[in-house]
């Protein structure tokens, strides 16, 4: 049938219409269809697990059971489980569990804090003099704990002083401060003992006085190690006004070697690491910061108590963000128990004993008394060390025999540089507190020329003796930094 041409047109531009559309049949207006993949979910199933207390963070990824369809790494939230001061008993924390794409699933792990009593027997029987007014009970007993948790001792020493010749008992308990036993102690006092303690056993006793209850010391043939993570548990950084933008951080294992037999040395022995212990398992260095001493002349430019680099304690931080005394550790005295004239304090590297401020028996020291290295003849040990308000302060150099290979140091962190090359601000900073939440996170914050300057750092959740800091430096011109940075 023929078409008139108004017919013709309307068909043109209908079929124009339709191919402007996508209508049309023509190949290069085909569209391509587009595959999308969907993520799948990780898959997970949750194994209950016993963990003993003490165990520091355990990681969940090791009781869960899990699989990602497209190969996807998975994290975990909360990533480890705390044991440290945790009750015994039964817990069920949720686990989420995530593939960085967006799938997430949540398992109910199951987990059983597990606790075994501690266990001490009297490893000795002591005979003591009636002379002597106490008796330490932690010296003659040898104790193990299957979860390695410090012990605390009821009545930590024994009073002695009315008490006339005889045999006695004594109950002591100890704990683990959550489970506790008792055991019977016996002793002996006379009017004719001569038994001596062992250089061993008066270290362990002195350091027994501390409030620090996870320092241990251990003897071989040669040293008493007093082994510790250098952290105490008082106030610590604040009242410094001269920064090294440092921050104290616990040391692994930090064995403080003390000789057992003493030897004096042809010349005294001076060293840019520490000379001694506290019996807190704090290290101890001369006055200065800044290396070795000129003996012989004293030299205020380096002198930490002077230049405002101490806290309200004696100590700071050192290039290894550790922390240690320059000067008296007033804090760790003032938290002692018991401490008088003979109570000692600390010891040298060359096993010669450092009291406080006056002579043990409770006589003043005179001006003019203590010798170069800051100490005097004494009949007991041969010699001892003194703290003093004038500088030195305490040890400046070592009158003993000692080999300075085998003191210790506390190396740097690892994870970057730049927390080993941090250099004081010319001047004072002002308003430096130092502070510890109780989730474990420390901040260190302070004012610098009208700007606020900060470091802080909190356990890693994944890795052991490792931790996560966060930095505003003077020494990095006020660029924020962060890192993972380990013992």
């Amino acid at each position: 049938m023929a078409m008139s041409a108004f017919q013709l047109s309307s068909i043109t531009l209908l079929f124009l219409s339709l191919s402007s559309c996508g209508g049309g049949s023509s190949a290069d207006n085909t569209s391509t269809p587009t595959n999308s993949t969907e993520n799948a979910a990780p898959q997970c199933t949750a194994n209950s697990i016993d963990i003993p207390r003490g165990s520091d963070a355990v990681a969940v990824s090791d009781s869960l059971q899990c699989s990602d369809a497209d190969g996807d790494t998975l994290s975990y939230e909360p990533s480890t489980i705390q044991s440290d001061g945790v009750e015994s008993g039964a817990y069920t924390q949720t686990i989420t569990i995530s593939d960085g794409q967006g799938g997430q699933t949540q398992v109910a792990l199951l987990y059983q804090i597990t606790n075994q009593a501690p266990s001490c027997i009297q490893s000795s029987l002591p005979k003591v003099s009636l002379s002597q007014s106490s008796l330490l009970v932690s010296s003659y007993l040898s104790c193990s704990d299957s979860n390695g948790e410090s012990l605390t001792f009821t009545p930590q020493s024994i009073d002695t002083s009315e008490q006339a010749a005889g045999v006695y008992t004594q109950q002591i308990s100890y704990t683990d401060g959550e489970l506790s036993a008792t055991l019977d102690f016996k002793y002996t006092l006379s009017g004719d003992v001569q038994t001596e303690l062992t250089r061993c056993e008066l270290i362990r006793q002195s350091v027994a006085m501390s409030s620090e209850s996870d320092v241990v010391v251990t003897c071989d043939d040669s040293y008493a190690y007093i082994t510790s993570d250098t952290y105490p548990s008082h106030d610590l950084m604040n009242g410094i006004k001269a920064t090294n933008e440092q921050i104290p951080v616990p040391a692994v294992g930090y064995a403080a070697p003390i000789k057992l037999e003493s030897q004096p040395a042809a010349s005294p022995t001076t060293v840019d690491a520490a000379l001694g212990v506290a019996i807190n398992g704090v290290p101890i260095y001369d006055y200065s910061a800044a290396g070795e001493l000129d003996l012989f002349n004293y030299d205020s430019s380096v002198d930490t108590v002077a230049l405002g680099q101490l806290d309200n304690c004696g100590g700071h931080a050192g290039r290894g963000d550790d922390y240690h005394y320059h000067a008296a550790p007033t804090c760790m005295m003032d938290a002692m128990e018991t401490l008088n004239d003979d109570t000692i304090i600390g010891w040298g590297y060359d096993g010669y004993p450092l009291y406080g401020f006056n002579n043990p028996d409770g006589s003043a020291i005179s001006q003019g008394d203590l010798e170069l290295c800051n100490g005097i003849a004494d009949d007991t040990f041969g010699y001892r060390y003194h703290l003093s308000t004038a500088p030195p302060y305490v040890f400046q150099c070592l009158v003993g025999e000692v080999d300075t290979r085998d003191l210790p140091r506390v190396a740097p962190l690892s994870g970057g540089a730049d927390r080993a090359d941090l250099r004081p601000p010319a001047g004072d900073v002002q308003n430096l507190t130092h502070t510890v939440d109780a989730d474990g996170k420390r901040s260190m914050r302070y004012d610098y020329q009208g700007e606020n300057y900060y470091v802080t750092y909190s356990p890693s959740k994944d890795k052991e003796n490792c931790y996560e800091f966060e930095m505003k430096a003077i020494s990095n011109n006020g660029a924020i930094q962060t890192g993972t940075y380990c013992r």
